[in-house]
């Protein structure tokens, strides 16, 4: 300890307590967190994202467009490719910038969302893209932290009643 001092060492209870709380804090970040990706060009170009994501069967791919749709001339293109396949992807309804597409098959998956802009005009908006996994592999955080959590604090309820009892007699 800095300045001379002596400190106690640490209780493997802490430790446990500790890490199970950092290892719940971060799944919660880990799930909440979702950043959206910009979408912007030049006078006249295109807008293009490119994004990847590893996907497994069955997981499903969510992507929320906000883009002025006033100022689009040929509109909105959002592909899915897995390998040399390509998936052209339709809005979840006429209305909305909403795109969903479900993976057939495990792997490597590249997003390419193309947002064409009227003749001279400028594509600004943003790309949210969210994966639903149908297996729960990222929810296995969860259990794990509270697992550690409630082993810890079992072993500091164990490490009080083993401590010795210091009274006064006066």
């Amino acid at each position: 300890m800095a300045g001379g001092g002596s400190a106690e060492g640490m209780k493997v209870s802490d430790v446990f307590i500790l890490v199970g709380i950092s290892v719940l804090v971060a799944g919660f970040i880990m799930h909440a967190w979702v950043d959206s990706e910009v979408l912007e060009s030049e006078d006249g170009e295109n807008a293009v994202l490119e994004k990847s994501a590893m996907l497994l069967k069955n997981d499903k791919l969510l992507i929320n467009l906000d883009v002025d749709t006033g100022q689009l001339a040929d509109g909105i293109s959002v592909s899915v490719y897995l390998g040399m396949e390509e998936y052209k992807l339709n809005s979840v309804d006429s209305d909305s910038l909403e795109y969903e597409f479900t993976a057939k098959e495990s792997g490597d998956h590249l997003i390419i969302i193309n947002v064409s802009p009227s003749s001279e005009g400028q594509v600004e908006g943003s790309a949210i893209i969210n994966v639903q996994r149908s297996l729960m592999f990222d929810f296995i955080v969860y259990p794990l932290g509270a697992l550690l959590l409630s082993f810890g604090l079992y072993k500091r309820k164990e490490e009080k009643s083993a401590e010795a009892i210091d009274a006064e007699i006066s």
